[in-house]
C-alpha cells in the first residue's frame, strides 16, 4: 500500500471507499442481483400495488417459503429454478409476488447475515394525459456480470416503461465514478477497467418522467430497484467475447404474447477463442433452457421456451441472456414478453368442447363484429370453414386438425386454436381488425376412494410444467450427435435383424429423438409406443415400436446418458413406408423414484428377482410430429435445420402457422373438460 500511496494518494482513497460502499465478497448466503417492478391494481375499489420480485442467490438454493413467507406473499413455485455455475459458488433464481403500500422497502433475508433492501414508489393518480393511473418503468434483472480488469466495457440497464414515458437511472447509493459512470439518460453503465478484481452489487435506482409537454413534473412518477452483481476477474489481454448471431433476438425486443400462446427463441453465439461453457438466463418462472448444442466450429446454440400459462403474473416480463466461457463473458441481452391482457366477450357467445369427438365449437354473435370483413376471417389453418349469417359467426373443428395445437401445461392438457382476421388486400387500411385466442382446458381426474384418500402431488408440484416433442436427424447430426455418431444400441432378445425392402433415393437410417423438457432431477422419460402413418390424421398406422422397445421391423434404441432424452434408430429400408413422407406418433410419460437409489422400472429389461419400485408418473400423452421427409435429396438440402417442419416452430407473435407443435392427446388416465374457456378478444381500428 504504501508504494500506491507514494504515486497518487486520492484515487486509492476514491477506490477504497467505493469498495466500502459499493463491493463484498459473495459467500454463501449472499445476493447475486435483485430486482423489483411494481404495477397499481383496483381491488374492492381500492387503489393498491403490486410487486413482482426476483432474487438471485448464492448456492445452495434457499427454499422459497424461507423467502416469501408473509401472509399475503405469493410464491411462483417452480419444479428446478434457474440457476447458474458462475461466479461461484453458483447461483438460483427466486421469484414471487406480494401487495405492498404505496411507498415501501422490502428486507430480503438470505442466510443469517444478508439483508437484500429494495425500495419502491408508485403514484397512484390519475394522469391528465392518459386519464389512467401511471404505468411504473420496468426494470430487467440482469445475470451476474463478469469484466476483465483494464478492458472497458459499456452494461446497458435494460429497462421499459409501456407509457412512453421518460426513463432515467440514478444511483441507490453514492456516485461510483471511480468504478463505473453512470449516464442516467440512457441508463447506461461504463466500466473504465479501473477496479481491482472483485465481487461487487451496484445498486440502481429507475423513475419515470413525464415526456409530455401536457404534464410539467419535476419529480418522477415511480421507484423501483435493481440490483446488479459485478464480477472484475483479473486476467491479461481484452480479446474479443462470444458474440451473438444468426436468429438470435436482438436486445430490447417487445413480443406480444396470447393467452396459453408458446414461445421460442432461438439463440446462436459464436466464441472463437474459447468455448461457450454455459447460457445464464433470467427469465419467467416455467423458462425452460434446452441444453447447448454445437451446430459447427465455435457456434453454440440453444433454444428457450415459455408457455403462458393462467397463473397471475406481471403483464410485463423480462428474458435477459448471456453466454459464458472460462474467463469471457458476452454482452447481455434482454428481451420483453408483454402479456396481452383480456376483454370482455358479447353476451350469447358460446365455446364447446366435445372430447368425445374432440371437437371444439365457437357461436359468436355478429354485432360484436362491427366494421369487420366477415369473408376474411379463418382459423390457424385458413382452409378450415368459417360460416356466418345475418346473426352469428360459427365455426366447428377438430381438435387434432386445423392447425389447433396442443400445450401440456402442468397437470392440464390445453387445446389452442385462434380465429383472427386476414386483410387480403396488401396496402395500408384503417378496416377493424380481430384476434381472438380459443382455448379448451382438460385436466386429469382425481380418484377418491369410500373411507380413504390416496393424497400425492400433482404433476405440476412434482415435475412443473413439462411438455414433450419430437426431433429426426441424420445419425451424428442434431443436438445428441456424440451419442449417435458411434451408436451403442440396447441389446434385445425382441430385437430383429431389419429386412433390407431398398427404395432408390430414400434416406437408409434416420434417428427418432423424443424430448422431455423436465428439468427434475431423477426425472425419467419413459417411450411406450410409437407409430407411423401415411396421412397426419393417423386413420391408418403401422408400429415402429412399442413396449417391448425393439418389436417393429426395423427400431432399435440408440442408449444415451440423458434421462430425458429417448432415440430410436429407424432403419428406413425395411419399413414399409409408401410415398416419401410419413408422421410419427408416440406415447410417453414421465416418471420418477421416491427413492434416489432406486430407478424407474424398465420395460425393455427383466429382472430375476422381484423389486419393489416406488415411483411417480405423470399421465400418459401421445405426441405427434409433423410431415417427415424421407427422400435424401430433400434431407440433404436442409441438414442446416433437420427438423424445421415438426420441432417448435420459432416464429414472431404475430405471425401465422399451420405446424403442428406438440399435439398430445390423453390416453391410460381418464380426462374431461373441467373448464371451456374463452379468452381475449382484440379488436383494432
Amino acid at each position: 500500500m504504501s508504494r500506491v500511496m507514494r504515486v497518487n494518494l486520492w484515487p486509492l482513497v476514491v477506490l477504497l471507499s467505493v469498495l466500502l460502499l459499493l463491493g463484498h465478497q459473495i459467500t454463501e448466503g449472499f445476493s447475486f442481483g435483485a430486482a423489483v417492478n411494481i404495477e397499481p391494481f383496483i381491488q374492492d375499489g381500492l387503489q393498491k400495488v403490486k410487486a413482482y420480485y426476483s432474487v438471485l442467490s448464492s448456492l445452495p438454493c434457499p427454499a422459497l417459503e424461507e423467502l416469501c413467507n408473509e401472509v399475503d406473499c405469493t410464491p411462483h413455485v417452480t419444479s428446478s429454478p434457474l440457476k447458474g455455475l458462475v461466479p461461484s459458488p453458483g447461483w438460483c433464481l427466486r421469484q414471487w409476488q406480494k401487495t405492498i403500500p404505496q411507498n415501501y422497502t422490502s428486507k430480503i433475508k438470505l442466510g443469517s447475515t444478508e439483508d437484500v433492501s429494495l425500495y419502491t414508489r408508485a403514484d397512484l393518480s390519475i394522469r391528465s394525459d392518459t386519464n389512467s393511473i401511471n404505468r411504473p418503468a420496468n426494470a430487467a434483472l440482469l445475470p451476474p456480470v463478469r469484466l476483465r480488469a483494464g478492458c472497458r466495457q459499456v452494461i446497458p440497464v435494460n429497462v421499459l416503461d409501456l407509457d412512453g414515458d421518460a426513463v432515467r437511472c440514478r444511483y441507490g447509493n453514492t456516485n461510483l465514478g471511480a468504478f463505473l459512470q453512470l449516464n442516467k439518460e440512457t441508463c447506461t453503465l461504463l466500466y473504465g477497467g479501473g477496479a481491482a478484481a472483485g465481487q461487487y452489487t451496484v445498486e440502481v435506482m429507475v423513475e419515470d418522467f413525464p415526456s409530455s409537454a401536457i404534464l410539467r413534473k419535476a419529480t418522477p412518477f415511480s421507484t423501483v430497484s435493481l440490483q446488479l452483481s459485478i464480477t472484475v476477474e483479473n486476467e491479461v489481454g481484452c480479446p474479443a467475447v462470444p458474440e451473438f448471431r444468426g436468429v438470435s433476438p436482438a436486445g430490447g425486443s417487445l413480443v406480444h404474447v396470447l393467452p396459453f400462446q408458446e414461445i421460442h427463441v432461438n439463440i446462436t453465439v459464436y466464441s472463437g477463442v474459447q468455448e461457450v461453457t454455459e447460457m445464464s438466463v433470467i427469465g419467467p418462472p416455467g423458462l425452460f433452457v434446452s441444453p447447448l448444442t454445437t451446430t459447427m466450429k465455435s457456434q453454440t446454440s440453444t433454444t428457450l421456451s415459455w408457455v403462458r400459462g393462467p397463473d397471475p403474473s406481471a403483464h410485463l416480463l423480462s428474458v435477459c441472456f448471456v453466454a459464458n466461457t472460462k474467463s469471457l463473458q458476452s454482452e447481455i441481452r434482454c428481451i420483453w414478453l408483454q402479456q396481452t391482457q383480456t376483454d370482455s366477450l358479447p353476451p350469447g357467445t358460446e365455446l364447446k368442447c366435445n372430447e368425445r369427438k374432440l371437437q371444439m365449437s365457437l357461436l359468436l354473435p355478429i354485432s360484436f363484429l362491427e366494421d369487420l370483413h366477415l369473408s376474411g376471417l379463418q382459423l390457424n389453418d385458413p382452409t378450415c370453414p368459417v360460416l356466418y349469417n345475418s346473426t352469428h359467426v360459427t365455426t366447428t373443428f377438430s381438435l387434432t386438425g386445423c392447425g389447433t395445437k396442443t400445450v401440456h401445461l402442468g397437470s392440464e392438457l390445453l387445446y389452442t386454436n385462434t380465429l383472427r382476421s386476414v386483410n387480403s388486400n396488401s396496402t395500408i387500411t384503417r378496416d377493424a381488425s380481430l384476434v381472438l385466442p380459443l382455448a379448451c382446458r382438460i385436466s386429469s381426474q382425481q380418484a377418491e376412494g369410500p373411507n380413504f384418500q390416496i393424497v400425492v402431488p400433482s404433476e405440476v408440484e412434482t415435475f412443473g410444467a413439462v411438455s414433450f416433442w419430437l426431433e429426426f436427424h441424420i445419425p451424428g447430426e442434431g443436438p445428441m450427435a456424440a451419442d449417435t455418431r458411434q451408436a451403442r444400441l440396447r441389446s434385445s432378445r425382441f430385437a430383429r435383424t431389419p429386412r433390407e425392402l431398398h427404395r432408390s433415393g430414400q434416406l437408409d437410417m434416420l434417428d427418432l429423438h423424443v424430448f422431455s423438457n423436465c428439468s427434475l432431477a431423477r426425472a425419467e422419460l419413459m417411450v411406450g409406443r410409437c407409430v407411423e402413418s401415411e396421412t397426419s390424421d393417423f386413420l391408418h398406422t403401422r408400429p415402429l415400436f412399442s413396449q417391448k422397445c425393439v418389436a417393429g421391423n426395423g427400431t432399435l434404441e440408440v442408449l444415451t446418458s440423458t434421462s430425458t432424452v429417448r432415440i430410436y434408430r429407424l432403419y428406413l429400408n425395411s419399413m414399409e413406408i409408401k410415398g416419401d413422407t410419413m408422421y410419427v406418433e408416440c406415447e410417453v410419460h414421465l416418471c420418477v423414484t421416491t427413492k434416489q437409489t432406486q430407478r424407474c422400472a424398465d420395460r425393455c429389461t427383466k429382472s430375476s428377482e422381484r423389486t419393489l419400485v416406488d415411483s411417480i408418473l405423470t399421465s400418459t400423452y401421445r405426441v405427434r410430429s409433423g410431415p417427415v421427409s424421407i427422400v435424401k435429396q430433400a434431407t440433404q438440402t436442409s441438414t442446416a435445420k433437420p427438423t424445421q417442419t415438426i420441432k417448435p416452430v420459432n416464429l414472431p407473435a404475430t405471425s401465422q402457422t399451420t405446424a403442428t407443435l406438440l399435439s398430445c392427446n390423453p390416453c391410460e388416465r381418464v380426462l374431461w373438460v373441467t373448464a371451456v374457456t374463452l379468452l381475449t378478444v382484440l379488436m383494432l381500428s
